[in-house]
Parts: C-alpha cells; structure tokens; sequence
C-alpha cells in the first residue's frame, strides 16, 4: 500500500476511535444523568432519550414527558424545559417581560394581552391565537393560582401551550437547579397543575 494512503487510513482510523470515545464518555454522561433525575418520575418510567440520551422521559400524573437540558452557547443562556404531551383546543404562550419585548409590544410588533390579573400582566406578557379564549381560560381562580405559581419558580422563563404539547423553559442554565430531582419534580408538578386546571388531558408523546 501507497505510504501516502497508509497514512491517510491511519488518521481515518484514528479520528474514528476519537470519535467513538466522545460519543461514549457523552452517552456514559447523559446515562448517569436520566439515573439521577429518574426519581422526579413516577416509579420505573424514566429512561434516556434524544441523541445520545440527552433528553429524558417519563410519566408523572399521567402524562408523557420529556426534559431536555440546554447547554448555554453565545446565542442562548441555555436552562431546562419541560414538555408535557396534551391535548389543548388553546394555543397561547407567556414569557418574562423584558425591555425589549417591552418595547416591540408597544410599536405593535409583539402581541402583550391581558388576562385580567395585575401581577401577571406586569410580570409576564402573553400571546393567543384568540384574545377571548385566554380571557376566558384565566376567568378561572385555579388557573390563575396555578401560573403564579409556575410563573414565580426560580428561572422561568417561559411557556408555550400547542395543540398537542405544553412547552415550558427556565433560564438561564444552572446545574444545580437543572440537574436536581427534586427540582425537576417541582418543575413537573407546577406544569401539571396548570394543565389539569386548563382541563388539557394527556395525549400520545411527541419527539
């Protein structure tokens, strides 16, 4: 063989087992990982999933969910989502209010509804396919409790209710806020109470 392509397979073959490496140290990662958040789940339901297991799933009151951490990056401040499979005949979605959105709200670039509470008004800005239906979801004391409280946790940062899944993040990323089952649990009982108060029940997982 040519020592020219020796070299080159030899490098083929070295890069290859690097990668090999990384991919175990990272699976090996995320494996311990879902280990230790698996107890915010019910009992035997939480496993490892998405690329190399970095999401993990499981069942808690019933409903399918996910929980992905991101990792902060120059574009995002990264933190930990919850997804919860639903079904919900609203779509609507409530972020922190800040400057920025502030501002675009006001020249009319952002939608900022009101629900008819004060604090949340002030403290979060919420957008709806129909102004009306949100009006009337937060008609309720229930539903309303159940966001201040989602809505006072430490990092939220934001919540988007689909037809078929309720999307929740805190930012921004803090290890020992995202990688602890306790707080994960907290995370996944303030979701599901705002949930069931909405009347969304569950529905199939979505990837």
């Amino acid at each position: 063989m040519d020592s020219e392509y020796l070299e080159l397979a030899l490098g083929v073959a070295v890069l290859v087992t690097g990668l090999a490496v990384v991919l175990a140290i990272l699976g090996g990662k995320s494996r311990r990982r879902a280990d230790r958040l698996a107890p915010a789940f019910e009992l035997g339901t939480a496993c490892p999933t998405g690329f190399l297991g970095s999401a993990v799933a499981g069942i808690y009151r019933g409903y399918s969910c996910r929980y992905q951490i991101q990792y902060a990056s120059q574009y995002d401040r990264g933190g930990g989502s919850v997804r919860l499979s639903v079904s919900s005949p609203h779509q609507w979605s409530a972020e922190i209010n800040k400057p920025g959105t502030r501002l675009l709200s006001r020249f009319g670039l952002l939608q900022d509804l009101d629900v008819g509470d004060r604090e949340l008004d002030e403290h979060l800005r919420f957008a709806a396919s129909e102004e009306g239906e949100l009006r009337t979801l937060f008609a309720s004391e229930t539903v309303l409790n159940a966001m201040h409280v989602l809505g006072a946790s430490e990092n939220f940062e934001s919540i988007h209710v689909r037809a078929d899944r309720v999307d929740v993040k805190w930012s921004p990323r803090m290890p020992k806020l995202d990688e602890d089952p306790e707080v994960l649990r907290n995370r996944l009982d303030f979701v599901s109470e705002l949930v069931m108060a909405s009347g969304y029940p569950p529905s199939s997982p979505t990837q």
